[in-house]
């Protein structure tokens, strides 16, 4: 699939995309690594980045044949292959609409029913589903040094009254290899959209360099989210917010401003989260489309994008929870996107080996 130039970004906006997209996941997982000790978290993290580090290097080598799904693999196996990655886009699109309508109605705009406000984020976040990546690119690259300005102005607000007594009783706790792993494959979980980055490098300038973008983005929400878990450890203790839903909201609702003179300065970071979630269900809806195309579907857009918004609003009395798509993730994408992605990169080796010694046969026959 060849790409004119306004349909391609430039690094810097690759970095932006994928950094404004993943912050917001990072800073709503934090109830996910309660349990875990901060010794566990933090080799955990470190571990994570050292696994995708080595991934963006295979990722760059065969981002070519995910260019066109069913060219690069024969046509059913393209399709399946683009189905698994859309099946995934869409039950994460069921989750986000039904958060981000969550957060809304609690913290922003109340008595009102969730199902409007579903439907409403369905509309505002599809109107960019038919643009071309460059304005994504674009908008991810200048309101990333805004949010990032909000959220760590109001983390370095918090630090003011931080405590190092939980941290250092933290530190004296033990780390099981078990749970070393655990935690490890939790973090791989949270972040499984890197493994859409094969997609969007075929879409980037100098995509062969462009492993520091990645990997930076990476490495930002990794450091986000391991300063969130020092914080809330810090200030209310392991036992202060254990059984909150949303620990970092609550958090920064005690967050003032010196004089008093904002009230609300909390709203700059649920309002810097929520528009994080918006950018992500954006993307997820243009990539989704993006798939679509390449695996020769482009007709099934609407029907994706209309049925995931009328499942949202139904989802709770359907049965569907978080609960069943963390159960979807980790025991079933968290395998299969690793298998995948090795299989792509065995099936495209194998089909360059094949052409070389079919060019190599016709030039020795000439």
């Amino acid at each position: 699939m060849k790409y004119t130039e306004n349909e391609t970004i430039s690094q810097k906006q690759l970095f932006s995309q994928a950094s404004v997209s993943m912050l917001g996941l990072s800073l709503m997982a934090v109830p996910e690594f309660m349990r875990f000790s901060l010794k566990t978290m933090i080799f955990g993290l470190v571990l994570t980045g050292l696994f995708f580090w080595v991934q963006s290097i295979y990722f760059v080598r065969i981002c070519p044949c995910y260019a066109r799904l069913c060219t690069s693999f024969g046509n059913w196996v393209g399709k399946l292959f683009g189905f698994i990655y859309v099946s995934y886009l869409w039950f994460s699109q069921v989750v986000l609409l039904c958060l981000i309508a969550d957060l809304a109605n609690y913290y922003f705009i109340e008595r009102i029913d969730k199902s409007w406000l579903i439907l409403l984020t369905g509309i505002v976040c599809a109107i960019g589903m038919y643009q071309n990546v460059e304005k994504r690119g674009r908008i991810g690259e200048i309101i990333l040094p805004v949010i990032l300005f909000f959220i760590l102005f109001m983390i370095f607000l918090a630090f003011r009254d931080f405590s190092f007594e939980e941290i250092i009783r933290e530190s004296r706790r033990k780390m099981t290899l078990r749970e070393l792993a655990e935690a490890f494959y939790k973090i791989v979980c949270l972040f499984l959209p890197v493994y859409f980055f094969p997609f969007i490098l075929n879409q980037t300038k100098r995509n062969t360099s462009a492993k520091k973008s990645m990997n930076g983005s990476i490495c930002l929400n990794l450091g986000i989210l391991l300063l969130a878990l020092f914080l809330l450890l810090g200030l209310l203790g392991r036992e202060g917010y254990m059984h909150k839903k949303y620990p970092m909201i609550d958090l920064m609702s005690g967050v003032n401003l010196s004089g008093d003179f904002f009230q609300r300065s909390d709203l700059f970071w649920s309002g810097s989260l929520l528009f994080c979630l918006f950018y992500l269900c954006g993307s997820i809806f243009f990539y989704q489309h993006e798939l679509l195309k390449r695996c020769r579907l482009e007709r099934g857009t609407g029907i994706a994008y209309a049925s995931a918004v009328l499942f949202s609003v139904f989802a709770g009395k359907l049965g569907f929870s978080f609960e069943i798509y963390r159960t979807l993730v980790r025991y079933g994408y968290g395998i299969v996107f690793p298998v995948l992605i090795l299989a792509a990169g065995i099936w495209y080796k194998r089909r360059k080996m094949g052409r070389r010694e079919q060019i190599h046969e016709e030039n020795t026959d000439k």
